[in-house]
């Protein structure tokens, strides 16, 4: 049993500028029930939650493009399921598998933008329930100023940008250093069935090995040699959402 490593399910239906104007009485009832993810087989990550989801999920590399050079680029992406479209994380009642959720998804229903004058803003997706008019926390307050609530919304958003900056360059990094080999990712179902992920890129190990000592220093001290082990440790989880899958 074959399958490929980026599903196509969507989490924003219809983002959009959250203002002032159009937004004054509007609320949010934060995202308890994550079947809104029961698409997505995989989501991004940066290397700032790799330590804390190598605990609980498999964390490999996927295509991303190409830089301005022409370059191949990589991307960090935690897996949640093993199929195409298949989401193993969550149980029958909408609830998260594990302690830790990938911050892609715990932004949600928010995401980082840039307005016209290039200040940075959140968007919203209008298309979730729980933005509404009647339940849920305020997101401006009677003088027309953000709420505390979304004034922490927006720092963890940026932060999460910063985040996301700081892996792009470092996933360049491992690029440049030929540290990246294409292969597939197997579990083994009931019955003695095997599935094989394909399309994604691990960590080489014979070329790490056989790094001069100034570069695998240059790995140490950029963290990046912390983020290959986190790597080494995620594949072990593999085998459990095999499992969740034969149950």
């Amino acid at each position: 049993m074959t399958s490929s490593a980026a599903g196509s399910g969507t989490l924003y239906h219809h983002p959009v500028l959250l203002t002032r104007e159009q937004h004054a009485d509007r609320r949010v009832v934060p995202v308890t029930d994550w079947r809104i993810a029961a698409a997505l087989n995989a989501v991004p990550v940066t290397f700032a939650e790799f330590e804390s989801l190598a605990r609980e999920l498999p964390l490999a590399f996927v295509p991303a493009g190409r830089d301005g050079e022409g370059r191949t680029r990589v991307a960090p992406v935690a897996l949640l399921g093993l199929s195409e479209g298949e989401n193993l994380c969550i149980d029958a009642d909408g609830r998260w598998i594990g302690t830790t959720i990938p911050a892609f998804l715990r932004r949600y229903p928010f995401a980082y933008a840039t307005a016209d004058d290039g200040a940075p803003t959140l968007a919203v997706d209008a298309a979730w329930p729980g933005f509404n008019t009647v339940e849920g926390e305020r997101l401006i307050a009677d003088d027309g100023q953000p709420t505390e609530f979304l004034k922490q919304t927006l720092a963890f958003l940026e932060c999460y940008e910063r985040d996301t900056l700081r892996t792009r360059a470092l996933c360049d990094r491992l690029v440049a250093l030929d540290l990246l080999r294409g292969g597939e990712i197997r579990g083994e179902l009931s019955g003695g069935r095997r599935l094989n992920a394909t399309g994604f890129f691990m960590i080489d190990e014979q070329r790490l090995a056989t790094l001069p000592d100034e570069a695998v220093l240059e790995l140490h001290r950029s963290g990046l040699m912390a983020v290959i082990h986190a790597h080494r440790v995620s594949m072990g989880h593999v085998q459990t959402l095999a499992a969740r899958l034969s149950a």
